[in-house]
């Protein structure tokens, strides 16, 4: 994309963001169990011009598309292209699969009808290397079927030509990546299939005028699954916890246990006991190993309280630039919910998320992978209709949600949590930009102010505020709350980075913007830390400039992430 101004570059996809459509849902046709069904719009990485469209013909009401910029067909597949979007999946080593895609070309035109696909680890029958990522060896995917074949509506297709492509294999057994570059623009995609036995040689349907529409399956792998039972689930520090694995297997036996207590120790025991000291919301994690060199994973979340049955809660708060945006320009919602993961907040404010490409589901869903446990979520569009808007994501479950429409079509997100049994109200909001809005901002801030006080204590509200402290919106919130990074900052307990060091002026972007405020009537609830982390890799120059001293390495998004961490009484 040619280089904008920050903003200007933001607005664009706003616009692109913020076009509302029909979806149907239709029955769903359902594959073998063995098949790997993709649907191509949940694709959590999307680079370029690749974009999720609404589309009713489509399978869940979306495809993603690559426009018809009238650029020439690119002769040779590229190593590092700049416009594509990925998918991973399970598939075994050793295995034929064949792979369909269904697609449908811009006005039938065979100039708009053809793709590359490439995969992590692919290799042909005689296990040599082939069609890999980051090579210049593609699979031509063309969705016209031989030389003047028609092209109407969607069709399914594979890498044939004038017949049955050949099939692809995998080097080892596990999660792979398959990744769609451009050939020629013009193709929208809506479904990808691998195939071991259902659609080894025949196509999920026509190859014109197609209606089929399969339910997304990723099949499960192995035999071999674990769980963790924990006895207590919670309780008070000191607490004696006994952890016992639940383990299924086909044949064989365990050959090894891994345990990871959340806290920093560990243990190799079949059945371990550990004491926690302090309180605090805590992962256990397990991973077995098997006879046969099989293993499997496990989770748990375990709540620990003070001794006057206190819970830590911690909030964190990312603009994640309009859909998972990072400043190297392309779209990695993965990143995103590594960053998660990493930086293990109990609950999340999510701004710019783009709800009409699914994306509050395959989050919660990538999140989940990442962590192990259940996370639970609840989403509000900016204005009804518009696919963009804004998330509360939660390992405590929620009670309940509303949603509130500002003026100037700005949204309030609003989740009562169970956190350890105590209910927590929490918000998350995203008020207007450009900078020169605050008139309007300081209405969203009455409204949001307004709208919070209905709800019982304690409150907490996140969000992209657009303004910084001591401006007349701030001031406005700050009337009836507290910032909470500025009263870990008053304790000494606010950390960030030698770039970007804690202070009143820590960036968020160009200035701190994003903010978690508690009411100030919230006896039962303090702050005991606040974290913007470095995200930065330095190791990537940023295609997108934020324009700081310290826009050195391409980050997740244009805004830094950050954390306040408090103690629910």
């Amino acid at each position: 994309m040619p280089s904008l101004p920050k903003r200007g570059l933001s607005v664009y996809f706003r616009n692109m963001a913020c076009i509302a459509g029909i979806i149907t849902s239709g029955i769903l046709a359902h594959a073998n169990t063995s098949d790997v069904v993709l649907y191509a719009s949940k694709a959590p990485v999307k680079s370029g011009t690749w974009a999720v469209v609404v589309d009713s013909t489509a399978v869940g009401g979306f495809a993603i598309g690559n426009p018809n910029l009238g650029a020439a067909k690119i002769g040779t597949p590229l190593a590092t292209p700049k416009n594509y979007f990925q998918l991973s999946f399970p598939a075994y080593s050793g295995k034929a699969y064949h792979f369909w895609i269904r697609a449908r070309s811009l006005n039938n035109a065979t100039s708009n009808d053809s793709v590359y696909v490439q995969f992590s680890d692919s290799v042909n029958s005689s296990n040599t290397a082939v069609y890999r990522i980051g090579t210049t060896s593609a699979a031509p995917v063309v969705l016209q079927a031989c030389s003047g074949a028609a092209i109407q509506g969607w069709g399914w297709t594979d890498n044939g030509w004038c017949g049955l492509g050949s099939a692809i294999y995998f080097q080892t057994t596990g999660t792979h990546t398959i990744r769609v570059q451009t050939r020629e623009d013009g193709l929208s995609i809506d479904q990808i299939v691998l195939s071991p036995q259902t659609y080894l040689s025949t196509a999920p349907g026509k190859t014109v005028n197609d209606a089929i529409k399969l339910a997304a399956n990723l099949p499960a792998l192995s035999s071999t699954n674990v769980s963790i039972a924990t006895n207590p689930a919670s309780g008070s520090a000191p607490l004696y916890v006994s952890f016992t694995a639940n383990v299924t297997l086909a044949s064989g036996s365990v050959s090894a246990y891994n345990w990871n207590f959340g806290d920093g120790q560990t243990s190799t025991a079949a059945s371990p006991s550990h004491k926690y000291s302090t309180s605090g919301n805590f992962t256990p994690t397990l991973k077995i190993t098997t006879s046969a060199g099989a293993t499997a994973n496990a989770s748990t979340l375990l709540s620990v309280s003070g001794s006057s049955s206190s819970v830590k809660l911690r909030v964190m708060e990312a603009n994640i630039f309009y859909g998972g945006r990072g400043t190297d320009n392309i779209i990695n919602l993965t990143r995103d919910a590594a960053w998660i993961a990493k930086m293990n907040p109990d609950v999340v404010s999510l701004i710019e998320v783009l709800g009409g490409s699914n994306d509050p589901q395959t989050l919660t869903s990538l999140v989940k992978q990442k962590t192990g446990i259940t996370w639970y979520y609840s989403y509000a569009p900016k204005y009804p209709g518009c696919p963009e808007g804004v998330m509360i994501l939660s390992k405590w479950p929620i009670v309940s949600s509303s949603q509130y429409f500002m003026k100037y079509q700005m949204p309030i997100a609003q989740a009562t949590l169970s956190v350890g049994g105590k209910r927590v109200n929490f918000f998350s909001t995203h008020f207007q930009w450009p900078a020169s809005a605050s008139s309007e901002r300081q209405a969203e801030a009455n409204q949001l102010v307004s709208f919070a006080n209905k709800f019982a204590e304690p409150r907490i509200i996140a969000g992209d505020l657009n303004a910084q402290d001591g401006t007349p919106e701030i001031n406005i919130v700050e009337q009836k709350f507290l910032s909470g990074w500025n009263t870990a900052l008053s304790h000494n307990t606010a950390v960030a980075y030698s770039d970007n060091p804690p202070d009143p002026y820590t960036r968020t972007r160009k200035s701190r913007i994003d903010h978690v405020f508690y009411s100030k009537g919230a006896t039962n609830l303090s702050v005991t830390a606040a974290k913007v982390p470095d995200t930065r890799n330095l190791a990537i120059r940023p295609v997108i400039k934020i324009g700081t001293s310290d826009d050195k390495g391409v980050r997740p998004s244009d805004h830094n992430f950050m954390t306040v961490d408090f103690t629910v009484y």
